[in-house]
């Protein structure tokens, strides 16, 4: 008989309000987390070894190291229901296999929140972009005892507030 178990606990979500255009913002984002179709991903699938599995991810990653696994354009599909009309939005699921192994090694169930999300939305008076993600050591890291999934995933968080400072262009946000 199956046997279920439920945890709760604290998760930090982030809205980063970016005052420029969402094509801006979008290009700006997909300049640093290089997007590959389904054959270009499936190199991954095929390596051999540690060393050419390596290689592939190496060849993949944006100037941020990070690779878009995948993107759903909920933009072009809410509108039909009503819901923001000619409003765009994108989820785009992007990371780094490298950076998901250091986390993974530590506990294995951390493999459902890598690679991370992010929400693209055009916001309502077309003055700007919501950035809406959340922070990945407040949801991978569930016992805080566990020192160094807590410092592989506070590394994560890091790297990609470098990104969203790139995205952004924002000073405050750099380091």
């Amino acid at each position: 008989m199956a046997t279920r178990q439920e945890e709760t606990y604290p998760i930090t979500r982030v809205t980063l309000t970016i005052p420029k255009p969402y094509d801006s913002v979008l290009a700006r984002l997909q300049s640093s987390i290089k997007a590959f179709d389904g054959e270009g991903l499936s190199i991954l699938h095929h390596a051999s070894s540690l060393a050419s599995f390596e290689a592939a991810v190496e060849s993949m990653l944006g100037p941020h190291q990070f690779m878009q696994f995948g993107a759903i354009d909920h933009g072009r599909w809410t509108g039909l229901y009503g819901v923001r009309p000619g409003r765009r939005s994108v989820r785009l699921v992007f990371g780094n296999p490298e950076i998901a192994i250091t986390m993974i090694r530590h506990d294995y169930q951390s493999g459902l929140w890598v690679p991370v999300e992010a929400l693209l939305v055009e916001r309502e008076d077309g003055c700007g972009t919501d950035v809406v993600y959340v922070k990945p050591s407040t949801y991978i890291v569930r016992d805080a005892a566990t020192v160094p999934l807590r410092e592989a995933a506070e590394a994560l968080d890091a790297k990609l507030e470098k990104l969203w400072a790139f995205v952004s262009e924002d000073e405050y946000l750099k380091d």
